[in-house]
């Protein structure tokens, strides 16, 4: 899609419009973004990001997944990410 990722500054752009990330969201958009349609499991998203000895709880993939969308939406994007129920999250860039 037209999403773009400023790795320097931690941005994520579209069309213009550009918005801050913090550490996890940027490590999720990253993924993301280099692997879309690629479908990512909770878990490997939290053993990924967060690592396997993090005492957060699998919530916090759910919540930072959340801020990401909303950025995302923020910046006009037409990349969303997607829920595969029973399988994980994926990126892809919608029809309209």
């Amino acid at each position: 899609g037209s999403v773009e990722l400023d790795c320097n500054r931690y941005e994520m752009a579209c069309k213009g419009k550009s918005v801050r990330l913090n550490n996890k969201e940027f490590q999720l958009a990253e993924l993301f973004l280099r692997h879309p349609r690629f479908v990512f499991s909770t878990s490997h998203l939290m053993d990924r990001i967060w690592g396997q000895d993090s005492e957060s709880g699998i919530d916090v993939v759910w919540t930072h997944i959340g801020f990401v969308r909303r950025k995302l939406k923020q910046i006009g994007s037409r990349v969303e990410i997607r829920t595969i129920r029973g399988a994980g999250y994926s990126m892809e860039e919608t029809g309209c």
